[in-house]
């Protein structure tokens, strides 16, 4: 997703307009109980990602609807055909292959990868519901932040790490790492986003569908699609160009530009004395061209980023140990010169320098591995308790909406009651009441507008002067959620006219007259 320069940091998605997309849903269209409101961002070629709400939750998510537009188009307002019968083979197996990840992820609960609410299959394709996320993305985060420090770096990579091994040992890659699919939380937390881009499984027999490429993070075997050369490596190469990007303000240049002679300046260099060597290094591994000279897995890239070197502690620790440089070895240990002494010396000797080297290294790995793991507690508490937070805050919000929206009923309720109760007056011959309304709250100079559709985004139908003071009401309301809270849409008939209105610009007329024939007239 790319995003306009922000204004509020804490819910940065870009909104785009479903227009800008010709094959999007559109405004206020129901899939299930989800009414869409926006697309998130730039449609790709597999697929939209729209902002909706879900109305019986009463809270946002994002949703992910498969269609290829290599291999399928919209027909008509819903349904996803088919470009031609020779696409169908390559839209069904990446139908199959998109349903199967949202099953796969749909078991995921880490607090570092966006978590799949659920699917469903509708109009001829299947659409991923996902978790709403509030924040910024990584690329506004740095540009907004600067530079990071070594513990900020951490605090953003380690998490990130854990979240994709997880993704690794469930046999999916993500294949389309970046820092627009980072999101960064108002708690600074990390989750990556943008899974079920129609990305094949590490461990399928064929692959028809064309491979994701994002220039600067797509590693070599990605721009030829060959299935077989993919893997966590794969994965790796692009999460270590976001961590160059984070290091150097700019993504290393594209994988195919690093073919012959690379001009990559090394982190080692951009990052030297903002960053440990080790932590360097490991970031220029991670971007090695070729797949086989990259970390294999995320432990053993991690292992890389946080090893403290034991073998150079080992190493050292040999070298003073060693009797091999000591000319006075003899007069040392007494001046015996016997063969079977010697002998006897010299193999304790080398027994003892074992036996320290191995206390030496058992003392390392028993305090490496509680390090390693107090920090990952840490880290699961405080992700734990950012998400506590987060979702107390969305409670809040939805128990203020929620309060908003009975208020509203309450007062429209009322008003229909007395309606009904005291000023109706029954049309001879006829079986219901006739109700009637007036223009109110316009102001001066300004018209009512009518709309095809409920919202203030539906298409416009007419307009209604200020001073109107019959208008048929058709007995059909529709409630629209926006930013702004609750709204009552209303459809009316005024002069033959029929479409929606905003309730709030409507005052109830009790003095007029129907036609005899208008109780005939159907809505």
């Amino acid at each position: 997703m790319s995003h306009p320069p922000q204004e509020n940091p804490q819910e940065n998605h870009t909104v785009a307009s479903p227009a800008l997309h010709r094959h999007a849903l559109p405004h206020g269209f129901w899939l299930n109980e989800y009414q869409i409101e926006s697309v998130l961002g730039n449609p790709g070629g597999f697929g939209i990602t729209y902002l909706a709400t879900d109305t019986h939750l009463q809270q946002r998510v994002a949703i992910k609807e498969y269609l290829p537009s290599e291999f399928a188009v919209r027909e008509g307002i819903s349904t996803v055909q088919m470009r031609s019968d020779s696409d169908a083979p390559s839209f069904r197996w990446g139908l199959e292959r998109f349903v199967a990840e949202a099953r796969a992820l749909a078991r995921f609960h880490h607090p570092n990868v966006v978590r799949v609410l659920r699917y469903f299959e509708a109009n001829g394709t299947a659409y991923m519901v996902m978790e709403y996320q509030n924040g910024e993305n990584l690329s506004h985060y740095i540009k907004r932040k600067g530079t990071l420090t070594e513990e900020e770096f951490l605090a953003i990579l380690l998490p990130l790490l854990d979240g994709l091994e997880k993704v690794h040992e469930a046999g999916l890659l993500h294949r389309d790492i970046k820092p627009n699919n980072i999101y960064i939380r108002s708690d600074n937390s990390p989750v990556l986003l943008d899974f079920g881009s129609a990305r094949y499984s590490m461990n399928q027999e064929r692959s028809i569908v064309t491979s994701i490429v994002t220039p600067g993070y797509a590693p070599l075997e990605q721009y030829d699609n060959e299935r077989e050369a993919q893997g966590p490596w794969t994965d790796i190469y692009a999460l270590g160009a976001v961590s160059y990007f984070m290091v150097n303000g700019e993504p290393p240049m594209p994988a195919t530009r690093r073919v012959i002679k690379d001009p990559l300046i090394p982190a080692k260099e951009i990052g030297e004395g903002r960053y440990s060597t080790q932590i360097l290094a490991a970031i220029d591994w991670a971007l090695q061209p070729t797949e086989e000279k990259r970390p294999q897995s995320i432990a053993e890239w991690r292992a890389a980023l946080l090893a403290d070197r034991p073998s150079y502690r080992l190493s050292s620790l040999a070298h003073a140990a060693s009797p091999a440089k000591n000319g006075n070895r003899n007069k040392a240990f007494g001046k015996s010169e016997h063969p079977l002494v010697q002998r006897w010396l010299t193999s304790s000797l080398v027994l003892f320098i074992l036996a320290l080297m191995m206390s030496g290294i058992t003392l390392f790995l028993y305090l490496d591995e509680k390090w390693k793991t107090e920090h990952q507690l840490r880290l699961s508490y405080e992700n734990e308790l950012a998400t506590l937070r987060t979702q107390f805050a969305q409670l809040d919000a939805e128990k203020k909406r929620v309060d908003e929206m009975l208020n509203l009923l309450m007062r429209f309720s009322d008003q229909a009651l007395a309606l009904d109760k005291e000023k109706f007056k029954k049309e001879q011959g006829e079986a219901h009441f006739i109700k009637y309304y007036k223009v109110d709250n316009v102001a001066p100079g300004d018209v009512l507008n009518i709309r095809h559709y409920p919202g203030d985004l539906g298409s416009f139908a007419g307009k209604i002067p200020r001073d109107a003071d019959c208008i048929r009401y058709l007995d059909r309301s529709h409630f629209v959620f926006n930013a702004r809270g609750p709204q009552l849409w209303v459809m009316i008939n005024y002069e033959g006219t029929v479409g929606w209105v905003h309730s709030r610009f409507l005052m109830q007329n009790f003095d007029c007259q129907s036609p005899s024939n208008e109780a005939q007239i159907q809505p």
